[in-house]
């Protein structure tokens, strides 16, 4: 009976991986041209070109943090075809986009020095990533996950095969790699656009209003989706200040080789949050089990692959940043990224609920605890090997608090 039952739980797991294959796989291409620009960065450019690069980024990450979290997780949860919905979420878009490139100008023209190509380049290549994104949530919500992976294909070839071009004309420095992201942007929604039903594309009138009620929703999604990136900004700010420029780039080489597992933790965020959307408007209640089999599947998983990256550390971590990564800095990586997998199919759960403001505060608690852990280990001589293993401490109260609130909304829903 026991072999019998471990039978048909193993049969379930390797169902839900295959399902789970394309989401995945589209999380992949993304991360991985990510990763891929990062490498070309940082053999081609200087040491003041990679390190304004990694600021532009960073700033990237977290505005399309926040815009996912704000229209695109909104476009999964909320009824989109709702013509006030729809209307609010076309103004949301709009002007998300104008501000995130209106800020884009400023940073760039701050830290290129006032370069007219890069002030001008930089906020084009934002706009057209949101934009790319905004199509991308449109086939996740709809669950076309083999079109999605389509899609970020074309990104992934159309910013290769610019910065070939650049690469054979006159060589890959900041204006190529923000030209080459903006062409496979493009590219991507063109060909997203065309994979889409006309009922998605048409009726995008901006309007106000149905403001409110997304922002009932979706100002706290968007927050506590921003929340990682900014909290992780904010230790690499408290690492080169407390530490130096250096230390940073040692956090950061060790944390591209555990690249890999934050693919498959984010591919499982986005075939979860649609999966339970879809539950909750037809009012199926019974999602804990499938919660807690991802609770399993991530942190086992997480743990087995992120030893073995721990034990390759040294040729992977040559490979891609040219230079040693210490094994230990590795291994707290892996432990962060392995509380956050815990933690993500109850805070998927309890968005599908329409709770985010109380996962907001959740993660916020989380995020302060992690950076004062890390400003009084880097304050009293700990070294920046402690980084990780201090956001991971913060993230152990994210886990244990979305937990309950995934439980007690199961009962009120």
């Amino acid at each position: 009976m026991a072999g019998g039952d471990l039978g048909a739980g193993l049969h379930r797991v390797g169902r839900l991986s295959a399902r789970i294959g394309a989401p995945v796989v589209a999380q992949g291409l993304t991360a991985g041209t990510s990763l891929l620009l990062q490498v070309i960065a940082a053999r081609s450019l200087g040491l003041a070109e990679f390190g304004a690069f990694a600021l532009f980024l960073a700033l990237l990450v977290s505005a399309a943090a926040v815009y996912t979290g704000y229209v695109g997780d909104s476009l999964a949860v909320l009824d989109r075809h709702d013509p006030r919905t729809r209307s609010a979420l076309a103004t949301s878009a709009l002007a998300a986009i104008l501000l995130c490139g209106a800020t884009a100008a400023g940073a760039a023209l701050v830290v290129s020095g006032g370069d007219a190509a890069l002030v001008i380049a930089y906020p084009a290549m934002l706009a057209c990533w949101l934009c790319k994104e905004s199509v991308r949530r449109l086939l996740i919500a709809r669950l076309q996950f083999g079109e999605l992976v389509g899609n970020d294909c074309v990104y992934l070839l159309g910013t290769l095969a610019t910065l070939g071009v650049f690469r054979w004309l006159a060589g890959v420095g900041l204006l190529a790699l923000f030209t080459a992201m903006a062409v496979g942007a493009i590219g991507a929604v063109a060909t997203g656009l065309a994979r889409l039903p006309r009922r998605e594309r048409s009726g995008l009138r901006p309007a106000t209003g149905g403001l409110r009620r997304v922002a009932s929703f979706a100002a706290w999604r968007s927050a506590q989706a921003g929340l990682r990136p900014a909290a992780l900004l904010a230790a690499r700010v408290l690492v080169a200040n407390l530490l130096s420029l250096a230390a940073v780039g040692m956090l950061e080489a060790a944390r591209l080789v555990v690249a890999p597992l934050q693919v498959v933790i984010n591919g499982a965020g986005s075939y979860l949050l649609p999966r339970f959307a879809s539950a909750e408007s037809e009012g199926m209640a019974r999602t804990g089990r499938l919660t807690t089999r991802f609770v399993w599947i991530l942190s086992v998983g997480t743990l087995g692959a992120g030893g073995v990256l721990v034990a390759l550390s040294g040729p992977v971590g040559a490979l891609l940043t040219g230079t040693a990564v210490d094994p230990l800095l590795v291994l707290g990586w892996v432990v962060y990224l392995t509380v956050w997998g815990a933690g993500l199919p109850y805070v998927t759960e309890v968005v599908a609920r329409r709770h985010s403001r109380a996962v907001f505060t959740a993660r916020l608690v989380d995020a302060l605890i992690g950076l004062l852990l890390v400003a009084v280990l880097l304050a009293t001589g700990r070294g920046v090997t402690a980084v990780p293993w201090a956001m991971a401490l913060g993230g152990v109260y994210a886990v244990w608090r979305v937990r309950r609130l995934a439980h007690d909304t199961r009962r009120t829903s």
